[in-house]
């Protein structure tokens, strides 16, 4: 049967946008560090993985990008034999048997649309289309555009049947675009496929999006920059301390489109069709790679006082987060209660 509602069970994740490696050390008893960077998804990645010899440290490597890469070749929209490439260019009606990765994100991300109202909604390309060509000609696009476009939009027009794995639309053009939490899942999986291979300890880094597995050698924790939003590149406002899970970080300091002087944010409100305005920054902090990705999106559409409602209601948990807002020169700064246990001390 198919539906465009479910339960689902809220895990959780994080991002950032730089990472620090603790020197790996030549101790012959102590673990051995490999690490690799490479471009994967359309960003550079760089995995780390620490095994008791080198040549585990260099498969758990090899099995994390392995994975990354299946998610990619699985759910991106650009590529067309895709999964998702699939599903974007079949008629409303028509199903398409997804493979068990590929349903899975799909019916977590429709759980964060039903909890969100819409806030979160993967069926918004069509909308992301017509800012991308707003940003190329530097032109607001016209209310009769976006009104064609929001018609293609809603995330309870995407319906999934659990039983068979298959999802189908039921709008002409729709377009489904996984980019606020494919890529926080395939860090999992990354993370999962490492630990499989035989690492004792890693980080996976994807353009900013980070995810720990267990501590380094003596119980140490790995060392996260979060990236200042209103500074250059590599200027942190804080450095995180992680020894499990993930770090998210979503805004529009670097990626967005100027338009009569005004900057707007590459993240939309599918709830209105524009782009959102609530918060140019927002760090989470999480037990995996999905729930980080998904709720730095959801809590940038948000805002703080929006999102820390959202999160008390729902009864959210292990999710933290740091919102930073104007002014550059003294950021105003918002974070739930447990995020300053994550902020290293020195």
């Amino acid at each position: 049967m198919f539906h465009n509602r479910m339960r689902c069970v809220v895990r959780c994740s994080a991002t950032a946008l730089w990472v620090g490696l603790a020197a790996a050390g030549c101790q012959p008893s102590g673990p051995v560090r490999v690490t690799n960077a490479n471009m994967v998804m359309g960003t550079e990645a760089r995995i780390t993985a620490d095994a008791p010899d080198r040549e585990t440290a260099a498969a758990a490597v090899a099995a994390a990008y392995d994975a990354l890469n299946r998610v990619n070749d699985l759910m991106s929209d650009y590529v067309a034999d895709s999964e998702i490439g699939r599903l974007n260019r079949l008629p409303p009606g028509e199903a398409l048997k997804l493979s068990p990765e590929t349903y899975f994100c799909l019916s977590e991300a429709q759980c964060f649309a039903a909890m969100t109202g819409g806030a979160f909604d993967v069926t918004c390309r069509p909308l992301v289309s017509v800012w991308k060509e707003a940003g190329k000609t530097k032109t607001l696009p016209t209310e009769e555009t976006l009104t064609a476009a929001r018609a293609r939009v809603g995330w309870d027009k995407l319906l999934l049947d659990a039983d068979r794995k298959v999802a189908m639309t039921t709008a002409a053009g729709m377009e489904i675009d996984l980019g606020g939490i494919a890529k926080g899942y395939a860090l999992d999986l990354a993370a999962h496929a490492m630990g499989r291979a035989g690492a004792t300890s890693g980080l996976i880094d994807v353009g900013g999006d980070v995810r720990v597995l267990g501590p380094q050698a003596g119980d140490q924790p790995w060392r996260i920059g979060v990236q200042h939003p209103f500074r250059p590149r590599g200027e942190h406002f804080c450095v995180v301390e992680l020894r499990h899970g993930a770090v998210a970080t979503s805004g529009n300091q670097h990626r967005y489109s100027e338009i009569d002087g005004k900057r707007y944010s590459h993240i939309l409100d599918p709830r209105t069709g524009w782009p959102a305005e609530n918060a140019p920054h927002v760090t989470v902090i999480a037990n995996d790679g999905l729930n980080a990705d998904a709720w730095a999106t959801i809590l940038s559409v948000l805002g703080a006082e929006e999102g820390r409602t959202l999160l008390a209601e729902r009864g959210v948990r292990n999710v933290e987060v740091m919102w930073l807002l104007p002014p550059a020169e003294e950021p105003i700064i918002h974070k739930t209660d447990g995020f300053d246990q994550y902020i290293a001390s020195d």
